[in-house]
């Protein structure tokens, strides 16, 4: 059965061993991405939030997370900007990939959005998608504490 244990080490674990990734953060909210210095292509991860339920009389949590990746790109390049998107897009992808090979149980990818920021001297792009995976808890009839 899957938890947060297991689903946050195969975040850290792509972010950190992805040839296209510099850098991976669990952040504590979406607000904290403005507190970080974009240099290189970065997977930020953000736990968002759980349903409890007892789905077919099975207790679960069906926990959200939030997933950006976020890159740099020099200003006035059009087709930097195209493959960067491209680029964030393919590591989503992958992304996804990875979770459904190596988690057993149910995730859940949400569309990917593509967005671009500019700067004075460069151009931010971002790929941002929801994911949900399904976590099993304690059943029902053990003790409740308190």
């Amino acid at each position: 059965m899957n938890d947060l244990v297991t689903i946050y080490k195969l975040f850290k674990a792509f972010g950190e061993s992805h040839g296209m990734i510099n850098e991976f953060k669990l952040i504590g909210s979406l607000e904290d991405l403005q507190q970080i210095e974009v240099s290189h292509r970065g997977m930020y991860v953000n736990l968002d939030s759980a349903n409890v339920s007892r789905d077919n009389n099975s207790p679960i949590y069906d926990i959200l997370f939030n997933v950006i990746i976020i890159d740099k790109v020099a200003l006035d390049d059009e087709m930097g900007l195209i493959s960067s998107n491209q680029e964030n897009l393919f590591v989503m992808g992958q992304l996804q990939d990875y979770f459904g090979e190596n988690l057993l149980g149910e995730d859940r990818f949400d569309e990917v959005n593509l967005q671009g920021f500019s700067a004075d001297d460069y151009n931010i792009t971002t790929a941002t998608a929801n994911c949900s995976f399904s976590v099993g808890r304690n059943p029902s009839n053990r003790s409740i504490d308190v």
